[in-house]
């Protein structure tokens, strides 16, 4: 594990998926490697990656709530807390008051609302998940959609409404807003991004690299976040994650993706 001036404490909330290195196990390992301190309790246990077709998933609320509350009286602290998969509206509520409990106290909640992609929401995300993940838009202090769950927050057509506009309508509930996967009005790939700290929007063009790796965007969040701890500003993590992903997925440097 490598030690270095910026180390802090973490804490994950989400999914812990028994088979392949994403969600939790991802983020758990990019954090590692960077030097922090990574606190991880299951928002859910699920079998396996939703695209093989069948799986098994426990929801683990109250077990993560408890074990909140021990923590709460050891003294245990975190300097930044991230929210993903929920399993529901009944757990987004609770999770909404843990997230306004930790930023009472100075504490970041960055969201990554797991919704779909392609312009199509997820087969396994219900209605309920995904009102829970509106609600908890408003309990955050940065959410990442990808293009499709920009649009399914707000109830848009995909398509309809350009990245820039969907990335200032979301920060209006109060989080500052990265659009992981859009595009620039001159047609490049980027990430769209407004941030609430600058008042002010910006773009990130990027090459897309060919292929598909499960996990990728778990790799990008615990890069962004990474920057985030160590005190840059939204923009420039963003554009540092972007550019070790696209190294990684090209071989340039040592990847933390699974091969499958």
């Amino acid at each position: 594990m490598k030690r270095g001036v910026c180390v802090k404490n973490v804490l994950l909330l989400g999914d812990i998926t028994g088979r392949s290195r994403v969600a939790l196990r991802m983020l758990s390992c990019v954090l590692e490697d960077k030097g922090h301190e990574v606190l991880m309790l299951p928002t859910a246990l699920i079998s396996n990656t939703l695209n093989l077709g069948r799986h098994e998933m426990l929801d683990t609320t109250d077990y993560l709530l408890r074990s909140l509350e021990i923590w709460e009286t050891l003294g245990i602290t975190v300097d930044l807390a991230y929210i993903g998969y929920i399993t529901g509206m009944e757990q987004a509520e609770k999770l909404a008051v843990v997230a306004d409990a930790l930023r009472a106290k100075g504490v970041p909640i960055v969201l990554d609302p797991i919704l779909g992609d392609n312009g199509k929401r997820y087969n396994s995300i219900s209605d309920d998940q995904a009102q829970g993940m509106k609600m908890l838009c408003g309990h955050a202090d940065l959410i990442t959609p990808n293009l499709t769950e920009a649009c399914l927050l707000l109830g848009e057509e995909y398509g309809e409404k350009d990245a820039e506009e969907l990335a200032s309508t979301l920060s209006g509930v109060g989080c500052s807003t990265l659009i992981t996967s859009a595009a620039t009005q001159e047609s490049e790939s980027a990430m769209i991004g407004y941030d609430r700290v600058r008042q002010e929007g910006f773009a990130i063009s990027f090459e897309r690299v060919p292929g598909h790796r499960w996990g990728t965007g778990d790799l990008f969040t615990g890069l962004l976040i990474d920057g985030l701890l160590c005190g840059k500003e939204l923009e420039a993590a963003a554009r540092e994650a972007g550019e070790h992903v696209a190294k990684q997925l090209r071989g340039e440097e040592k990847s933390l993706l699974p091969e499958q």
